[in-house]
């Protein structure tokens, strides 16, 4: 219950910790992602944060919160946990991630994140059983999400080479007793013409929405 969950600061769930600088001509080949305020762009040979480990973007992109099960290497222009004060990794991620951190940018030109003024924010967190009870809802929800974009992503993929293989290589069902004629972009099938997508159809404009 809502009511048994304490009032603390930021910095009493977790300690935040500038990330450390690094850049690409300084990487080498290795297996522990190198996560930056825009997530994972690179891998490097060695780490410098064990995991778990949550990562808040600090510098550019602000808000952001990445979760990292294995040893990683937090970039400079990234806020990383440094200390869980004994509260649930998984949890302390999904709850950074509504924080809306971009909202205490104290940046002139470029957005900046400065951990010392959201350390004193005070949130409501419950004990560490109903941390890790949400915290394992959650990640299953992210699992069912992963697994169903990874079948949209194959589906896709199969759809695209469907595609090509009737429409671009001629080799439909039945194409075995198809006659084929030049035209200007090759062979195209007896009874197939070139034509252009004005000559298909019309694209008509959108209008906005009325309040």
């Amino acid at each position: 219950m809502l009511s048994s969950w304490r009032e603390i600061r930021l910095e009493q769930l977790v300690t935040l910790q500038r990330g450390f600088d690094i850049t690409k001509a300084e990487q080498t080949a290795g297996c522990y992602p190198v996560i930056s305020s825009s997530g994972t762009k690179s891998y490097h040979g060695a780490f410098k944060v064990n995991g778990p480990g949550v990562v808040i973007g600090r510098k550019g992109t602000l808000g952001t919160v990445f979760f990292s099960a294995g040893d990683f290497w937090p970039h400079d222009t990234t806020l990383w946990v440094k200390e869980f004060h004994g509260n649930d990794p998984l949890f302390c991620y999904y709850f950074l991630k509504t924080m809306g951190f971009e909202r205490y940018d104290v940046g002139a030109s470029n957005p900046t994140l400065n951990r010392n003024h959201i350390h004193g924010l005070l949130v409501r967190v419950p004990e560490i059983g109903t941390q890790r009870r949400i915290a394992s809802i959650l990640s299953a929800y992210d699992d069912l999400i992963e697994n169903n974009t990874r079948r949209i992503e194959i589906l896709e993929e199969m759809a695209r080479r469907l595609y090509e293989e009737w429409f671009v290589q001629f080799r439909f069902p039945g194409y075995e007793g198809v006659e084929f004629k030049e035209s200007e972009l090759g062979l195209i099938p007896e009874g197939w013409r070139l034509t252009t997508v004005a000559e298909t159809f019309e694209i008509l404009g959108g209008h906005p929405l009325k309040e």
